[in-house]
């Protein structure tokens, strides 16, 4: 019943991972340890809800889920910033955001 969920969010505090230090192929590197692996979207919560249930039907084995993530997903404003791991959100940035989010609803 062990899980392990890996965020893949294409993001470091260099850059892209493939322009930096590429950790590809993510999913083989853990099926060659003997987890039962699935590559999702991790920002569709519906394929995460699929994934669980799909590990269900698998025993003897750990399970990992990589989930490829947009970090600030539903916000454009961050999700098309660069180095969203530590840049500071501004306070006027807030608003805009909180804007933004309702904007896009709860469709993504």
């Amino acid at each position: 019943h062990l899980f392990a969920f890996i965020d893949c969010n294409n993001q470091q505090a260099d850059g892209a991972p493939s322009d930096v230090l590429n950790v590809e192929p993510v999913s083989d590197k853990w099926a060659a340890f003997g987890w039962d692996t699935q590559r999702i979207n991790g920002n569709d919560i519906d394929a995460i809800v699929s994934a669980l249930e799909q590990a269900r039907r698998v025993k003897g084995q750990p399970h990992a889920v990589v989930m490829d993530t947009i970090m600030g997903k539903g916000v454009p404003l961050f999700e098309q910033r660069e180095k969203a791991h530590f840049i500071r959100v501004e306070p006027d940035e807030w608003k805009h955001a909180r804007e933004q989010l309702g904007e896009s609803g709860t469709d993504d």
